[in-house]
């Protein structure tokens, strides 16, 4: 466990550590008072079902859950959820080949394992999971639920699949966890608390290593103010919103839906280093802000054994699906997959 204790922070501080992953200068920061900053492309909504889909959309036979947005370098999914029965999802061990996969925890425990470390772990939130998959892992998650008639016990969650390059997907499986992780105040530009955050990849979140720059934050921002969220200018991202009311970019996407994706710009005007940030005036808003060095490089999914399979080409994902498959299926048979720590399949 890791455990930080409630720090103050002013904005000026979370301009260069918080949403960033390489520092802003100060002449940057007194420019981003008189421009209007990053802008977002568009809104997209959620798509409703047994999950609620925010970004990524069917596999490459056309299985799985459809959505309007596929992707956001280098964000290839996002799926929210709020459980409350225990040991649920019912999937049991599932692979992942050649992205990245971090379950943002915002409330609740949840148990994991997989093959690499042949371990259980208990995770409780606020919490943070990161596996990188690369040649292959077989995973299982599941909720922690000791009274299921308690809210509080519910497990809220994000889970995020992030895209690495090619010669990542050669590399073993690795698995990291960060647990009580701190919640930083905000400071606005007159040096007033107006919010909180939190990061689960990224900033204070110190222990979580990601093969390329990768900042998850959730915020929560009181009502009628205005943030500047600092975001490195040719990193792509979005923000994720969850409740109450924002503005984001400047006026013309404004929402009050839940799980509505504000998609950033291509980060190339004037002022791209922050996105500014407009609370409504009765409820204020949380968020998930979600920002990365882009990767660039076409890949393909292929659903597979209740997990998936990203390849570079069409016939490689087809053939590693076939190959996974079979050793999903012998290793659920006999109860043990200790043959596939070393999983790699190309």
């Amino acid at each position: 466990m890791f455990g930080v204790a409630l720090h103050l922070v002013t904005f000026a501080f979370i301009s260069n550590k918080i949403l960033l992953q390489s520092e802003l200068s100060t002449r940057h920061l007194a420019m981003s008072m008189s421009m209007t900053g990053r802008k977002v492309s568009k809104i997209v909504s959620a798509t409703q079902g047994k999950i609620t889909r925010l970004i990524g959309t069917v596999d490459i036979d056309g299985n799985g859950t459809k959505h309007p947005l596929d992707q956001v370098d280098p964000f290839m999914l996002l799926d929210a959820g709020t459980l409350s029965k225990h040991a649920t999802p019912p999937f049991g061990a599932h692979p992942h080949r050649g992205h990245s996969v971090v379950t943002v925890l915002l409330q609740g425990q949840l148990r994991s394992w997989d093959s690499f470390t042949q371990k259980d772990t208990i995770i409780k939130g606020p919490a943070s999971y990161w596996v990188d998959a690369g040649s292959g892992v077989f995973h299982d998650e599941t909720t922690v639920i000791p009274d299921e008639s308690d809210p509080s016990q519910h497990v809220q969650l994000f889970q995020l699949w992030v895209s690495v390059k090619e010669e990542d997907r050669a590399k073993p499986a690795a698995l990291q966890y960060e647990t009580d992780l701190p919640s930083l105040e905000m400071k606005n530009d007159e040096g007033n608390v107006v919010g909180k955050i939190r990061y689960y990849v990224g900033g204070e979140c110190h222990s979580i290593k990601t093969m390329h720059p990768i900042v998850v934050a959730h915020v929560s921002q009181d009502a009628g103010s205005t943030l500047k969220i600092p975001i490195e200018p040719s990193f792509g991202g979005f923000v994720a919103h969850i409740s109450g009311s924002a503005t984001y970019g400047d006026s013309t996407y404004s929402t009050s839906t839940p799980y509505d994706v504000a998609v950033l710009d291509d980060g190339t005007g004037d002022g791209a280093g922050f996105l500014t940030v407009k609370a409504g005036g009765d409820d204020g808003a949380s968020y998930l802000v979600c920002t990365g060095e882009k990767i660039g490089e076409s890949w393909f999914k292929i659903l597979a054994a209740n997990g998936a399979i990203i390849a570079s080409t069409t016939d490689e994902a087809r053939h590693i699906a076939t190959e996974v498959t079979k050793a999903s299926k012998e290793g659920l048979a006999s109860g043990n997959f200790s043959h596939l720590v070393h999983l790699h399949l190309r």
